[in-house]
């Protein structure tokens, strides 16, 4: 997602295992590799949390469902990426396509970057899951002044340092519930 899908320091360390940032000229391609020390329903719950996201995440203001149908969810954010004195606010609309437990695809239906698809597939990994990331973006002429790789690669730890966090901040209160009962 940009996830331009909260608390970044609830996970210790990043949860990035492997990240790769290619440009072209116009076109910046991520692909990243990262690990969340909790069981993928919890991910799954977490990652599909649109209402909730600027919560824990630091660069989304706001996140809300439009609409949502039996495999898909139509989600509206606003927030601001920055990375030191560089900072560019965004607005997106995307359709994201679920197919649970462990895949998630998103395209955007209009923003502030020309174009916008990512997709996330969750597989076990030990008492873990590992999170399969790739992002594709386009970025407007505005965008394209502050974007590098560099600043998608500090963008995604965040997101997802923020989104682990949560997620292993779930995992303890689920954990927390089964020793209950």
């Amino acid at each position: 997602m940009l996830v331009l899908i909260g608390n970044a320091s609830a996970a210790a360390e990043s949860p990035i295992r492997s990240i790769d940032v290619a440009y072209d000229g116009e076109t910046y391609v991520v692909n990243a590799v990262m690990y969340a020390p909790v069981g993928q329903a919890v991910a799954w719950e977490v990652l599909t949390d649109f209402d909730h996201v600027a919560q824990w995440v630091p660069n989304v203001a706001e996140s809300k469902v439009l609409k949502r149908e039996e495999t898909s969810v139509t989600v509206q954010q606003r927030g601001l990426a920055k990375v030191g004195a560089v900072s560019f606010p965004y607005i997106t609309e995307r359709r994201i396509e679920l197919k649970p437990p462990n895949a998630i695809s998103t395209v955007q239906l209009k923003g502030s970057l020309r174009r916008v698809e990512s997709s996330i597939l969750l597989e076990p990994d030990g008492k873990g899951t590992r999170i399969r990331y790739r992002l594709t973006i386009v970025p407007s002429v505005l965008a394209r002044t502050v974007m590098s790789e560099r600043f998608l690669e500090h963008e995604i730890d965040e997101q997802f340092s923020a989104i682990v966090g949560e997620m292993v901040r779930r995992g303890a209160i689920t954990e927390a519930e089964a020793e209950v009962h």
